[in-house]
């Protein structure tokens, strides 16, 4: 995917500008051949291409991710130096002096500029990069997620209510509450401009863009119309504010004066720079304060100036030019990293990687449903007939032909997690004198727990076998390995037996075996190793190898027959 897919959708989505002239970039992140590396300003390469993926430099720190299947984010400075070790499986750019990030099956933590842990926000779904020393986080509620705020500390400040948020800019932040309305409210959760507009952007100077009905205008810090809605879209442009009329781009004063008549295709921001660029016809070029061109249209895309320099595309490659439209670096490199984008349109963090997930999930709630000894309140002594009573279930509820009978089906554990449980053996015969089906009074041989994982818990099998693994940590291992390259593992205790099956990335079976039934079969068939890789190693810290294992792990009849 190129990075003109990603422009369109910035043009699109985002409502102002981030940048500003008194910031720059002086490393660009690039793309060659797939990998991600650093030229300057002058188009030097300064840390050669290397990475999966690579964030622009903030506070003199970059985000980078690791090559490879399994590659991980770090840190790196402006020498390419990897500062603080990758190991995060999301993390994002520093910013004010903090980043968050998560480690695998972690909540997001933040950290300083030394890789050092401040604290973590166990609770918390998605977090987002600190502005004015409040950072948003959000937390489950029983049908959306609910939006509050941290200080530099982790100490809520302001309680989780909102229905969305945006960034602390000028001492204020937008808020949607749960009628879909939008207001601004201050570092305390004080609500100072009520709830009123159907769409709102962050403070710039005094000034913000507000959405109602289906046209924008400008208020002012306490919540007063500058400019009435009339625009299909606006965005702050210092003391000019850039509008879109009848799908055409041009400018207008604080009065709303039109200064720039609305004519070009697409725009950007002065933002304090001399010229902006503009889309007029199929190509790009740059413009004065008085809408008349300095640079002809004649590139494929072009970004704002950066001081006396812009970054633009020609002949499907990147380079850079002055302000008299010479190039001071010849158009050379392929592409560049998505995140300049962001850097360029992000309206809420100048940087795609500002905000994380986190990817824990309480294993102990799911595997605890689990009972070894008496599961689901019945045992190998009771038998099908009471234990059909138990579970409300009639003798049609039953196949005779299936493996498995379940008593019930996804049952719920948490938005994580459902549970179905369920018996082997021969529950249902034929009676040939009347030739109807009845429930035989035989006991289970196997009782099973099939757990079905969704949300953050999907694709965690590895974690959830481990889990159950180590609670059974004073059981005997009688065998691990694989079946058809799929992850089994068999242990026992005094009185019953237990395999563990993980059957896909979404599922994982536990069948609780009786103590006399015999396993010898199914043990047979295990290997130690999946075809074509190493042998599986196992310690009781870590199960190296991934549990990728389909629903034939364990197949037993109703007649006890592998």
């Amino acid at each position: 995917m190129k990075i003109l897919f990603y422009l369109s959708i910035a043009i699109l989505l985002n409502s102002c500008s981030y940048f500003n002239s008194e910031s720059t970039l002086e490393l660009v992140p690039y793309i060659s051949k797939d990998k991600y590396g650093y030229f300057d300003l002058e188009g030097k390469i300064v840390i050669n291409p290397q990475f999966s993926n690579a964030s622009i430099f903030n506070e003199g720190i970059a985000l980078v991710k690791t090559s490879g299947d399994n590659g991980k984010w770090g840190y790196i400075d402006k020498t390419g130096k990897i500062i603080i070790n990758a190991e995060y499986k999301e993390a994002t750019i520093f910013n004010e002096g903090i980043a968050w990030v998560v480690k695998e099956n972690g909540s997001p933590t933040a950290i300083d500029d030394d890789g050092k842990t401040l604290f973590s926000l166990n609770d918390a779904e998605r977090v987002m990069l600190y502005s004015e020393k409040l950072a948003a986080f959000s937390i489950p509620d029983s049908s959306d997620v609910k939006w509050g705020f941290v200080d530099k500390s982790g100490k809520r400040v302001i309680n989780p209510q909102f229905s969305e948020v945006r960034k602390f800019s000028d001492g204020k932040c937008a808020v949607k509450n749960k009628e879909g309305k939008w207001g601004y409210i201050d570092s305390e959760g004080k609500v100072i401009i009520n709830y009123q507009f159907d769409g709102a952007t962050d403070f710039i100077e005094g000034k913000s863009v507000v959405k109602l009905d289906d046209k924008v205008g400008v208020i002012d810090s306490e919540g007063k119309y500058i400019l009435n809605p009339q625009y299909d879209y606006a965005e702050i442009d210092d003391d000019k504010l850039l509008i879109s009329q009848d799908k055409k781009i041009g400018w207008c004063d604080k009065e709303g004066k039109i200064i720039i008549n609305p004519q070009f295709e697409e725009a950007n921001t002065f933002d304090k720079n001399e010229l902006a660029p503009v889309k007029s016809g199929e190509n790009y070029g740059y413009i004065d304060s008085d809408g008349k061109f300095t640079i002809n249209p004649q590139f494929e895309y072009a970004f704002p100036f950066m001081n006396d320099l812009a970054l633009v595309k020609s002949g499907k490659k990147f380079g850079i030019i002055d302000k008299t439209g010479k190039y001071v670096v010849n158009p050379q490199f392929d592409d560049l990293a998505y995140d300049v984008v962001s850097y360029f349109y992000n309206n809420n963090f100048k940087s795609l990687y500002s905000s994380v997930d986190t990817d824990f999930i309480d294993v102990n709630a799911i595997i605890n449903v689990i009972k070894f000894d008496n599961p689901e309140g019945v045992t190998f002594s009771s038998n099908f007939q009471q234990i059909a009573k138990k579970f409300n279930k009639e003798v049609n509820d039953f196949n005779q032909f299936n493996d498995v009978h379940f008593l019930f089906n996804n049952k719920e554990i948490n938005r994580n997690a459902e549970y179905s449980f369920g018996v082997m053996g021969n529950i249902k015969e034929m009676d040939y004198n009347i030739y109807n089906y009845y429930i035989t009074n035989n006991s289970p041989n196997i009782f099973v727990y099939n757990l079905l994982l969704k949300n953050k818990a999907y694709s965690k099998t590895e974690s959830i076998c481990k889990a159950i693994e180590d609670k059974l940590k004073d059981y005997k291992l009688v065998k691990r390995g694989y079946i058809d390259n799929s992850y089994v593992s068999v242990f026992k205790s005094n009185s019953i037996q237990v395999a563990i099956s993980a059957n896909s990335d979404s599922s994982l079976m536990v069948y609780i075996v009786n103590k006399n039934y015999d396993l010898s079969h199914y043990l047979n068939k295990i290997v130690e190793k999946k075809e074509g890789t190493k042998e599986l190693t196992y310690d009781k810290e870590y199960i190296e190898e991934a549990y990728v294992v389909d629903s034939t792990a364990v197949v037993v009849d109703s007649t006890g027959t592998y």
